[in-house]
C-alpha cells in the first residue's frame, strides 16, 4: 500500500511538472536555452535614508541614452514622494520630493539597458570643446618665454610621450605610463603645482590629457560583468579619440569594453545629493536579461495565462531573483549527493556537507577552492589537535578554531594582494562556518575511526562537491531553474524514489566481490 501511494505521488509530481513545462514551452514560447550573449541588462537602484521631519529633496543620478546603451522601461517606486526627471549638462537626474518625511524611507529606480551598435553609439553624445594643445610649437615657445616649474614639467612630460609614440592611442598609453611614476621629479612638480583635485594617477592622467589637447574626464559607473545584488561603483576615464569617447582604465589607459561600461556621473559629480535627510545608503543591482524570446513569452503569458506570470520568479525584484538563482540550484546539488550516497555509496562528512562545500567553491572557482580548502583544513586540524590537548569543551573549541581559520584566511588574502594574485581577494568570501564544521567533523572521525576513515570521508566530500559545483555554476541549468522552477518537482520525485531504494550500492559490489569469489572457489 505504501509503495502504491509513493508511486501515485511520484507520478503526480512528474505529470504536474511536465504539464506546466510543456505548456510554457509550446503555448507561450518560453525558451529552453538561454541567450548567453544577451545585450540587454536590467539595473535597479535602492536608496534608503532617514528623514528629519522636514521637506526632503533627493536627486539621484540616472544613466543616459547618449552612449553605448539606450535606457528604456524606466520605473520608480517612491510611495508618498513626487518624482520627476531633469536633463542638465551634468546628465540626467531623478528628483524625489516630499513636504515632510520623518523616519526611514526607501526609494527604488529600475530600468532596462539595451546595447547600441558601437558604430552609432556616439552619434548623440556631446562633442567636447577644443582644448589648447601643448604639443603645438607655438605653445612650446610661449612656455619658453614664460617658464614656470609647472609649465616646464608639463612640456617635458608631453614632449617625451609624443616622441615615444607613433599615434594618438600610443601617445595616451605613454602618457599614462609617465603619469603613474610618482618618483619622477616632473610628476612631483605637477602634483605640487597642479590643481588641488589631483590626488592619484587617474587624476594626473586626465589633467595631462586635457593639457595635451585630448579632452578627458572622470567617469563613475557600473561595469556590467555579471549578475550581482551589490554592484560596486567603479571609476574610470573617458578620452576623446577621433570622433568618439573611449572608456579606459584610469591608471594604464587600457580601453574598456564600452558594451560593459555603464557611465552614471562625470567629473566627480555625486550619485545622490539633496537635503532634509541623513543616514543615506545607495545600492545597485544588475541582472542580465535573456531577452527577446523570453520577453515575448512573458507578454503572451500576461495576455493568455496571467497565472504563469503571477507565479514566475522573473516578476520579483532583481535582488530576490539573484537569490533564487542560487537557491533553486541547491536541490539539484542535493540530488547529486543522494545518488552518490544511496546508489554509489560514497562516504562523506554529514548529509549535505558536499553541497555546502560546493557553495563555498562558487566564490573561489574550483581549483583555487580545492587548494585553499585542503590547506586551511590541514592547518585547522593541527590547531584542533592542539586545542584537544588543552581539554577544551566543544563550543569554545569550535569558536577557537573559527577564529584561527579567520586569521589564516586574512593572511592568505593579504599575501595574495601583495603578490597581485586575485585569489587573495576571493578567499575573503569563503564561508567560515563550513570550513570550521568540516575541521571539527574530520577531527572527530580521525579520533573515533582512524586517519584512513577520516581521509576517505574528506576525499568523498570533495569528490561530491565537484559535480555539485558544476551544477551550481552552470548558466544553462540556472536558466532552466529560474524560468521553469516547476521542474524541481521531478527532482523531488526522483529523491522520493531513491528514498525507497534498498539494493546494493556500487561500492558494495567491490566490498563483497571477495566473498563471491571465495564462494565460487569453495563450490
Amino acid at each position: 500500500m505504501k509503495r502504491t501511494q509513493l508511486l501515485i505521488i511520484v507520478g503526480a509530481l512528474i505529470a504536474a511538472a511536465l504539464g506546466i513545462f510543456s505548456y510554457k514551452v509550446t503555448r507561450l514560447g518560453f525558451p529552453v536555452v538561454p541567450n548567453l550573449d544577451s545585450n540587454t541588462w536590467t539595473i535597479e537602484a535602492k536608496v534608503s535614508f532617514r528623514g528629519r521631519g522636514e521637506p526632503v529633496t533627493l536627486r539621484l543620478a540616472l544613466p543616459n541614452s547618449d552612449g553605448a546603451f539606450t535606457v528604456v522601461d524606466e520605473s520608480f517606486v517612491a510611495s508618498g514622494f513626487g518624482v520627476e526627471t531633469e536633463n542638465t549638462e551634468a546628465g540626467r537626474r531623478a528628483i524625489f520630493e516630499r513636504r515632510a518625511q520623518d523616519g526611514n524611507a526607501v526609494l527604488f529606480y529600475s530600468a532596462k539597458l539595451i546595447s547600441v551598435d558601437q558604430r552609432y553609439s556616439g552619434e548623440n553624445r556631446p562633442t567636447p570643446e577644443a582644448v589648447s594643445d601643448y604639443r603645438r610649437s607655438e605653445r612650446r615657445r610661449a612656455i619658453q618665454e614664460n617658464a614656470t616649474p609647472l609649465l616646464v614639467a608639463l612640456d617635458s612630460v608631453l614632449t617625451e610621450a609624443l616622441e615615444k609614440s607613433a599615434g594618438e592611442r600610443s601617445f595616451i598609453t605613454q602618457l599614462a605610463r609617465l603619469s603613474a611614476d610618482e618618483g619622477d621629479d616632473r610628476i612631483s612638480t605637477i602634483i605640487e603645482g597642479g590643481p588641488p583635485e589631483i590626488e592619484n594617477a587617474s587624476d594626473r592622467l586626465v589633467f595631462l590629457l586635457n593639457a595635451a589637447g585630448t579632452p578627458a574626464r572622470h567617469v563613475q559607473g557600473i561595469i556590467l560583468d555579471t549578475d550581482t545584488r551589490q554592484a560596486p561603483l567603479t571609476t574610470w576615464i573617458e578620452y576623446w579619440l577621433g570622433d568618439r569617447w573611449v572608456s579606459a582604465n584610469g591608471t594604464t589607459a587600457e580601453p574598456l569594453d564600452d558594451a560593459r561600461a555603464l557611465p552614471i556621473v562625470y567629473d566627480r559629480d555625486p550619485i545622490v545629493d539633496g537635503d532634509g535627510f541623513n543616514r543615506l545608503g545607495v545600492s545597485w543591482s544588475v541582472a542580465r536579461n535573456f531577452e527577446s524570446q523570453l520577453s515575448r513569452a512573458l507578454e503572451r503569458g500576461e495576455e493568455y495565462a496571467p497565472w504563469v506570470n503571477a507565479t514566475s520568479l522573473l516578476s520579483l525584484p532583481i535582488d530576490l531573483q539573484l537569490v533564487f538563482r542560487v537557491l533553486l540550484l541547491i536541490p539539484l546539488g542535493a540530488l547529486i549527493i543522494v545518488i552518490l550516497k544511496q546508489v554509489i555509496g560514497m562516504p562523506a562528512f554529514g548529509t549535505f556537507m558536499p553541497v555546502l562545500i560546493a557553495l563555498a567553491f562558487r566564490e573561489t572557482q574550483l581549483l583555487t577552492g580545492i587548494t585553499l580548502f585542503v590547506g586551511i583544513v590541514a592547518v585547522g586540524l593541527l590547531l584542533r589537535a592542539y586545542f584537544n590537548q588543552l581539554q577544551l569543551l566543544l563550543v569554545p573549541r569550535l569558536a577557537a578554531v573559527l577564529i584561527i581559520v579567520t586569521f589564516v584566511m586574512m593572511f592568505i588574502a593579504l599575501a595574495g594582494e601583495a603578490m597581485g594574485i586575485q585569489t587573495g581577494l576571493s578567499i575573503s568570501l569563503f564561508p567560515l562556518v563550513i570550513i570550521t564544521m568540516t575541521i571539527e567533523r574530520m577531527s572527530l572521525t580521525w579520533e573515533e575511526d582512524g586517519a584512513a576513515e577520516a581521509l576517505k570521508k574528506a576525499a568523498g566530500s570533495l569528490a561530491g562537491a565537484i559535480p555539485a559545483y558544476y551544477i551550481l555554476t552552470s548558466e544553462y541549468i540556472e536558466h532552466i531553474a529560474i524560468v521553469f522552477p516547476e521542474l524541481l518537482l521531478i527532482v523531488l520525485a526522483i529523491v522520493l524514489l531513491l528514498g525507497r531504494y534498498t539494493g546494493y550500492k556500487v561500492t558494495e559490489f567491490f566490498r563483497f566481490k571477495v566473498l563471491a569469489n571465495e564462494g565460487r572457489t569453495s563450490s
